[in-house]
Protein backbone atom coordinates (compact mmCIF):
# COMPACT_ATOMS: atom_id res chain seq x y z
CA UNK A 1 0.00 0.00 0.00
CA UNK A 2 1.03 3.24 -1.04
CA UNK A 3 0.71 6.73 0.92
CA UNK A 4 0.96 9.88 -0.57
CA UNK A 5 -0.37 13.64 0.51
CA UNK A 6 -1.83 16.25 -1.80
CA UNK A 7 -2.07 19.80 -0.25
CA UNK A 8 -3.66 19.34 3.12
CA UNK A 9 -5.48 15.59 1.96
CA UNK A 10 -4.30 11.67 2.71
CA UNK A 11 -4.98 10.00 -0.34
CA UNK A 12 -4.55 6.08 -0.08
CA UNK A 13 -4.14 3.82 -2.71
CA UNK A 14 -3.72 0.06 -2.93
CA UNK A 15 -2.70 -2.04 -5.78
CA UNK A 16 -6.03 -3.57 -5.88
CA UNK A 17 -8.01 -0.81 -7.25
CA UNK A 18 -5.68 0.10 -10.19
CA UNK A 19 -5.54 -3.55 -11.07
CA UNK A 20 -9.36 -3.28 -10.65
CA UNK A 21 -9.86 -0.55 -12.62
CA UNK A 22 -7.68 -2.14 -15.50
CA UNK A 23 -9.45 -5.02 -16.10
CA UNK A 24 -12.48 -3.03 -16.20
CA UNK A 25 -10.68 -0.69 -18.88
CA UNK A 26 -9.68 -3.95 -20.79
CA UNK A 27 -12.91 -5.75 -20.70
CA UNK A 28 -13.99 -2.10 -22.06
CA UNK A 29 -11.68 -2.18 -25.24
CA UNK A 30 -12.64 -5.73 -25.47
CA UNK A 31 -16.48 -4.83 -25.97
CA UNK A 32 -15.47 -1.93 -28.39
CA UNK A 33 -13.67 -4.58 -30.58
CA UNK A 34 -16.54 -6.76 -30.33
CA UNK A 35 -19.44 -6.48 -33.44
CA UNK A 36 -21.74 -8.29 -31.60
CA UNK A 37 -21.80 -5.83 -28.17
CA UNK A 38 -24.54 -3.80 -27.54
CA UNK A 39 -24.92 0.05 -26.86
CA UNK A 40 -26.16 -0.02 -23.83
CA UNK A 41 -23.34 -3.04 -22.49
CA UNK A 42 -20.70 -0.11 -23.78
CA UNK A 43 -22.33 2.69 -21.68
CA UNK A 44 -22.23 -0.14 -18.77
CA UNK A 45 -18.77 -0.93 -19.15
CA UNK A 46 -17.81 2.57 -19.69
CA UNK A 47 -19.94 3.75 -16.94
CA UNK A 48 -17.98 0.97 -14.46
CA UNK A 49 -14.87 2.63 -15.79
CA UNK A 50 -15.92 6.35 -14.84
CA UNK A 51 -15.83 7.09 -18.21
CA UNK A 52 -18.70 8.82 -20.00
CA UNK A 53 -19.92 7.41 -23.14
CA UNK A 54 -21.09 9.06 -26.14
CA UNK A 55 -21.74 8.03 -29.41
CA UNK A 56 -22.56 9.41 -32.77
CA UNK A 57 -23.88 7.95 -35.73
CA UNK A 58 -24.08 9.46 -39.10
CA UNK A 59 -25.46 7.72 -42.16
CA UNK A 60 -23.16 6.97 -45.02
CA UNK A 61 -24.11 7.51 -48.52
CA UNK A 62 -22.75 7.47 -52.14
CA UNK A 63 -22.55 10.83 -54.29
CA UNK A 64 -21.96 13.18 -51.50
CA UNK A 65 -21.99 16.52 -52.65
CA UNK A 66 -20.35 17.99 -49.45
CA UNK A 67 -16.96 15.80 -49.42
Amino acid sequence: MSIRTEGTHLFQSTGNEFSSLGARLVRFGQALQDPSTTVSELVRLAQACGITFKLRVVAESEGRDDE
